[in-house]
């Protein structure tokens, strides 16, 4: 087996160099760094992850706690695209991503002892039920944490710009003439619901048009069919169809759609429909839908820049910094 010794004697440095070098220290100049890289490589060195722990004082694992809480899914294209990003750049340093569970065998566990059982160096979370009493302890632990669209945890928190998306899709539909804009709101159970039901209310207040609660439907979830419940709701609430509907999310407006044209409603002639995400899917719909785009890649890259800062004490980071990410309005079939 290679060791760091072999490396070391053929690359001509000192074991610690080579040793620093594999561990991606700033000690080591980048040059110096690609050339030891390149020579363990030729020579099929394989880490060992004992010895690697022993020498950084590092278990090189992040836990990922992802919740099913909002009935979302591994498969969502977001969370997906999000946690993809996040994967790889840890990996490329060196880490080992693991899911949390309340389990290890048969034993049950709360996240923290888990996390701890794991020894992991930090914590990625994606999606959670804030109301879990186990979170509470998790994140007041010490442990370094990162959270994406989430502002409640009191840890930092990548997510999309919910106001600023909100407030383009709101004065887009204004200024095509709608007067009676619906916005089919995510579960208020969800940080990213809440703050777009809340910069729609906000938007529609600084145009001076009046908010009308018939025209608010919370869904159950953020998917297909919880958005062609939401059309029946709220043909049952109002007592006429709005001209235009801001969905909280792409999939959402995908059901609301199908829900209107069964009802006898054409899109975007008779309503026109904006989402929130710009899945793949929604170019392909009939019509293609008009979204608020986010830049998944980005908030994962982000998430796990900042919780690499944070493992490796690089940076100093309030727990309640909530940094946002650009959205872009992205005009398609269902408005035009």
């Amino acid at each position: 087996m290679v060791t760091i010794y072999d490396i070391a004697k053929a690359v001509g440095c000192a074991s610690s160099t080579v040793s620093k070098a594999l561990n991606n220290s700033k000690e080591v100049s980048e040059k110096r760094k690609q050339e030891i890289l390149a020579v363990a490589k030729k020579m099929g060195y394989v880490p060992n992850a004992s010895a690697r722990s022993l020498a950084t004082k590092n278990s090189w694992s992040i836990g990922v706690l992802f919740s099913e809480d909002l009935n979302i899914g591994l498969e969502h294209h977001l969370f997906a695209g999000i946690l993809q990003s996040f994967k790889a750049y840890v990996e490329d340093l060196g880490y080992e991503v693991t899911f949390v569970t309340k389990k290890v065998g048969v034993q049950s566990l709360t996240y923290l002892e888990w996390c701890k059982y794991k020894n992991v160096d930090g914590v990625f979370i994606v999606t959670v039920d804030r109301d879990d009493e186990n979170l509470n302890e998790l994140t007041h632990s010490g442990i370094p944490i990162v959270s994406v669209d989430n502002g409640l945890l009191n840890v930092p928190t990548i997510i999309s710009d919910n106001l600023q998306g909100t407030r383009m899709a709101i004065e887009y539909l204004m200024n095509k003439g709608a007067n009676r804009i619906a916005h089919i709101a995510g579960p208020q159970r969800s940080f990213a619901a809440v703050e777009r039901l809340d910069a729609y209310k906000d938007t529609l207040i600084k145009a001076s048009v009046q908010v009308d609660d018939n025209l608010i439907v919370e869904a159950d979830n953020y998917d297909f069919m919880s958005g062609k419940r939401a059309i029946d709701q709220l043909l049952k609430q109002s007592e006429k169809m709005a001209d235009a509907i801001y969905a909280a999310s792409d999939d959402i407006a995908i059901g609301a759609i199908v829900a209107l044209k069964e009802h006898g409603y054409k899109v975007p002639e008779d309503v026109a429909v904006v989402g929130f995400d710009n899945i793949e899917l929604s170019g392909y719909t009939s019509p293609s839908l008009t979204t608020v785009s986010q830049q998944k890649d980005l908030i994962g890259t982000e998430a796990a820049k900042h919780l690499i800062a944070l493992i490796n004490k690089e940076a100093q980071i309030e727990r309640d910094v909530i940094k946002r990410v650009p959205v872009e309005f992205i005009i398609r079939e269902s408005t035009k």
